[in-house]
């Protein structure tokens, strides 16, 4: 188990580093310094390598993390985004609750709520998550190894809408 999570960090550390270097070059020399809407920040990520998985399917797709999705952001200087996207790449899958299929129970509840009109569930883990491929990432054992991306950094460009 400690192994899994040494990967893990590993990984993230590669992340970091080629995020680092496909975004610089990105905006410096595509986008003359102008990079997505809003100033942006270098952010160190965390980056789930396996899939964790769960019986049942419905709280599977709620909570486990898959391969791909971030699981935290952090402010260390490894991806280039705006604030906006910082917020947006952890964000879970939600909808509104239908209050018609909820028990009276639930509905007073609600009330007792500070803001009962806007009633969500988490229906996926992520939104988003981290294409792998497209940094060139492959083999969760090579993190074993060390940081395969060290001083690069990547930018949305990397991020894809989970499925």
């Amino acid at each position: 188990m400690l192994i899994k999570y040494w990967r893990l960090i590993l990984f993230v550390l590669v992340v970091a580093g080629l995020i680092y270097a496909i975004g610089w070059s990105v905006n410096k020399f595509i986008l003359k310094g102008k990079w997505g809407s809003g100033e942006t920040k270098t952010y160190q990520i965390l980056v789930a390598v396996y899939d964790e998985k769960n019986s049942n399917p419905i709280e599977d797709k709620k909570s486990s993390m898959k391969k791909g999705y971030v699981i935290g952001v952090y402010g260390e200087r490894k991806i280039k985004l705006n604030e906006k996207e910082a917020q947006k790449i952890v964000e879970p899958v939600e909808k509104e609750i239908d209050k018609k299929t909820l028990s009276e129970e639930q509905k007073k509840m609600m009330k007792e709520e500070k803001n009962p009109e806007v009633q969500k569930e988490v229906v996926a883990a992520r939104k988003y998550k981290i294409d792998l491929e497209k940094i060139g990432f492959s083999d969760p054992n090579s993190l074993l190894k060390g940081q395969p991306f060290e001083g690069r950094v990547f930018g949305w460009e990397v991020v894809t809408k989970a499925n």
